[in-house]
C-alpha cells in the first residue's frame, strides 16, 4: 500500500504539470521533445546491431571461419543459447540499475558494450572465440533492451503508448532495413572493388561498431536523466528484485511474461534461421554467399515497408482497445505467419514473398502488443524491473527455440523453427482469449495502472 500511495502521489504531481507533445503522442511531464526523438533514433540504431547480428552472423561463420553448411544451423544455435544464459544472468540487475540509478547510463554502457563486441566479431578464429565476443555482445542487449522497452513507456502518457510504440516500430524497421540492405551489402560492394571477402566482413561489422559509439553520445546528450520517481520514493534493491514476480499475480503481467517468450524468439528465430535459409537456398540457385545476402536483403526491405507502415496504425489500435484484444489480434497473425512457412520453398524466390510479408506482420505486432500490455500493468516505480522480468522470459524463449531450432533446422529442414514457434504461438492465443474474456477490459484512456491499482 505504501508503494501504490507513492505511485498515486506521482501520477497525481505529473497530472498538475503541462505536457509536451510529440505529433499524435502526449509526453509525461518532465519529458522534452528532444527525450523523445533521442529515444526513437536510439531504438532505430540499437535494432539495427541487434537484429544485424542475427542477419549477418551466417557471413562470419561462412567466409571467416568456413564452418560448413550442414553445421552452420547448430552452431548459430549453439551461439545464441550460450549469448541467452548471459543475458539472463545480467537482466533483472540492468532492470534495478534503471530503477535505482537512471535509464540513461545503463543504455549508454550498454550500447557501448553492443559496439564492442560488433568489433570484435570479425578478428575471431575459432567457434570458442566467436562465442566469447557474443558474450560481451549479450551483456550490451541486455541492458539496452531493458532499458527502451522502460523508456517506451516512461515517456507517453498511458493514453499514447501505443501510438508512441508504433513510432518506435517504424524506427525499429528503418534500423532492420538498414542492417540488412545498408550493412550487409558492404561485403558485395567491396568486392566490386576488388576486396576479399573476409576484408569485406571486418569492413561490415567495424561499420556497425562505429555507429554503436555514435548512438552512446547521442543518447548520453538527448535521452532524460534520472528516473520517473524522486529519488526518496525509489524502493530499496531488495524489494526490485522481488517485484518482477510479485508482478506475475496479475493475470495480465503473467501473460506478458508468457508473450515474451515468443515475442523476443520470433525477432531472433526470423533473423537467424532466415539469413541462414537463403544463404543455403542461394548457393543451391548458383549464387555467391554475398550475392545471396544482397538478394535477400532487398527481401527484407520489402518486407519491412509493410511492416513500416502498418506499425502506427496497430499502434493506434492498441489505444482503441482492450490491450488484450490486441495481443490476441497479433497473436493470431504472428501464429499464421509462423505455421505458413512450412509452405514456403525458398526465402529467395519473389512468389513466397506474401508469407514472409505475414511473417514479418505477425513478429511486429506481438512485440508491440506485449510491451503495450506490460506498460499499462506495470507499476511506475517498478516498471524496469517488471520490465526486466518479461526480458528473462524473452530470453528463456530464446534459450528453448534457438537451441531446439538450430538442430531440427539441420535435422528437418529449414521450415522447422518456424513452424515450432508458430504452434506456441497457437497454445498462447488460446490462454490470451481465455483471459480475455473471464476478466473485465481494462479503463486506461485515462489514468495510468498505478493510479488505478490503487
Amino acid at each position: 500500500m505504501v508503494a501504490q500511495a507513492g505511485d498515486v502521489k506521482l501520477e497525481a504531481d505529473a497530472a498538475a504539470a503541462s505536457n509536451a507533445r510529440l505529433g499524435p503522442v502526449e509526453l509525461m511531464p518532465g519529458v522534452t521533445r528532444i527525450n523523445a526523438i533521442t529515444k526513437l533514433v536510439a531504438s532505430g540504431t540499437t535494432i539495427a546491431a541487434l537484429t544485424g547480428m542475427a542477419i549477418l552472423q551466417g557471413y562470419i561463420l561462412t567466409e571467416h571461419l568456413e564452418i560448413p553448411r550442414r553445421a552452420q544451423g547448430t552452431i548459430s544455435g549453439d551461439l545464441s543459447f550460450w549469448t541467452e544464459i548471459i543475458m539472463l544472468m545480467v537482466f533483472v540487475p540492468c532492470g534495478i540499475l534503471a530503477d535505482r540509478y537512471g535509464r540513461r547510463p545503463v543504455y549508454v554502457g550498454g550500447v557501448l558494450l553492443v559496439g564492442l563486441g560488433w568489433g570484435l566479431y570479425p578478428f575471431a578464429t575459432s567457434v570458442l572465440e566467436l562465442t566469447l565476443y557474443r558474450m560481451i555482445f549479450a551483456v550490451g542487449v541486455a541492458a539496452t533492451t531493458a532499458t527502451l522497452s522502460t523508456l517506451v513507456n516512461d515517456y507517453p502518457t498511458d493514453s499514447s503508448r501505443g501510438k508512441y510504440i508504433g513510432l518506435t516500430g517504424m524506427l525499429n524497421v528503418v534500423g532492420t532495413i538498414f542492417a540488412a540492405r545498408a550493412i550487409g551489402a558492404i561485403p558485395e560492394q567491396l568486392s566490386l572493388r576488388g576486396y576479399d571477402a573476409v576484408t569485406g566482413g571486418t569492413v561490415m561489422f567495424g561499420t556497425m561498431a562505429l555507429i554503436c559509439v555514435l548512438t552512446a553520445v547521442g543518447a548520453q546528450l538527448g535521452l532524460k536523466a534520472g528516473t520517473p520517481v524522486k529519488k526518496r520514493d525509489r524502493l530499496p534493491v531488495r524489494e526490485l528484485y522481488k517485484s518482477g514476480l510479485r508482478a506475475a499475480r496479475n493475470k495480465r503481467i503473467a501473460l506478458s511474461y508468457a508473450a515474451a517468450m515468443a515475442a523476443r524468439s520470433d525477432v531472433v528465430i526470423k533473423g537467424l534461421f532466415l539469413s541462414l535459409w537463403a544463404i543455403q537456398s542461394g548457393r543451391e540457385m548458383g549464387f555467391s554467399t554475398g550475392e545471396s545476402m544482397a538478394r535477400f536483403g532487398t527481401f527484407i526491405a520489402i518486407m519491412y515497408v509493410v511492416s513500416f507502415c502498418s506499425s502506427p496504425l496497430f499502434g493506434w489500435f492498441i489505444d482503441k482497445v482492450d490491450r488484450l484484444t490486441a495481443m490476441c489480434v497479433a497473436l493470431v497473425t504472428a501464429a499464421a505467419g509462423y505455421l505458413s512457412m512450412g509452405l514456403v520453398t525458398s526465402p529467395l524466390e519473389t512468389s513466397m514473398i506474401p508469407y514472409l510479408i505475414l511473417l514479418t506482420l505477425g513478429t511486429g505486432w506481438m512485440v508491440k502488443a506485449q510491451m503495450a500490455l506490460i506498460g499499462q500493468e506495470a507499476p511506475v516505480r517498478e516498471r524496469g524491473s517488471v520490465i526486466s522480468t518479461a526480458q528473462v522470459f524473452g530470453a528463456l524463449g530464446i534459450l528453448i527455440f534457438t537451441a531446439i531450432g538450430g538442430r531440427i533446422f539441420d535435422a528437418w529442414g529449414p521450415w522447422a523453427p518456424f513452424v515450432l514457434v508458430g504452434a506456441y504461438q497457437s497454445l498462447l492465443l488460446f490462454a490470451a482469449l481465455v483471459i480475455r474474456l473471464t476478466t473485465e477490459r481494462a479503463d486506461f484512456s485515462a489514468e495510468p495502472a498505478a493510479v488505478r491499482q490503487a
